[in-house]
């Protein structure tokens, strides 16, 4: 029985434990004025990324400044504008901050950019070997989405290096070009 009123307080009291803007808005993403130049911004999974403003920041406003850009930046992810538009996120905010809130900010570069960089590389070599497979074995893509039962758009994403995939799609495309996939030792 205790468990049970502890499941009930928390599910009662858990959003005055979120932060939300001035709108009631919950805020994910935490963004703080560092200096009057500086936003720290962290996001969800910890990752951090700064952003400059152009002229000093007046205390007064800071905070203000801060909600906003962590309001565009959940509006970025959760409302999928990259896939939407194809618009980066920098350029994004940087319009949404400079236009609306008449704040220009440049940045937005994370602190795991090259673990990003390095996974967009492996997804273009990993699409690219799955290319260079299925035209060796005279496959054509529309046959080989058939095969491994994925939708024929997504193979194209994939084999671009423009789709993350799990294992599981990955084995369905190895099985059905008669491959395996295999971890190598990663040498530069």
């Amino acid at each position: 029985m205790p468990i049970i009123n502890l499941f009930l307080y928390l599910l009662n009291n858990i959003k005055k434990w979120r932060q939300h803007d001035k709108y009631g808005n919950i805020i994910m993403i935490q963004a703080k004025f560092a200096d009057d130049f500086t936003i720290e911004v962290t996001a969800q999974d910890g990752e951090k990324f700064i952003w400059k403003t152009l002229f000093s920041t007046p205390k007064q406003n800071q905070q203000y400044y801060a909600e906003r850009l962590a309001y565009y930046l959940e509006k970025y992810f959760n409302d999928n504008i990259g896939d939407d538009t194809g618009m980066g996120m920098q350029y994004w905010i940087w319009i949404q901050m400079t236009y609306y809130e008449g704040l220009t900010i440049n940045g937005g570069k994370g602190d795991r950019e090259d673990e990003r960089i390095f996974l967009n590389q492996e997804r273009i070599r990993i699409g690219a070997r799955i290319r260079e497979l299925r035209k060796e074995k005279n496959i054509e893509a529309k046959k080989l989405s058939q095969l491994a039962n994925i939708d024929a758009a997504n193979l194209s994403r994939i084999e671009q290096g423009r789709y993350s995939v799990g294992i599981d799609v990955l084995s369905k495309i190895a099985l059905a070009l008669n491959s395996k996939i295999e971890l190598i030792d990663y040498i530069e």
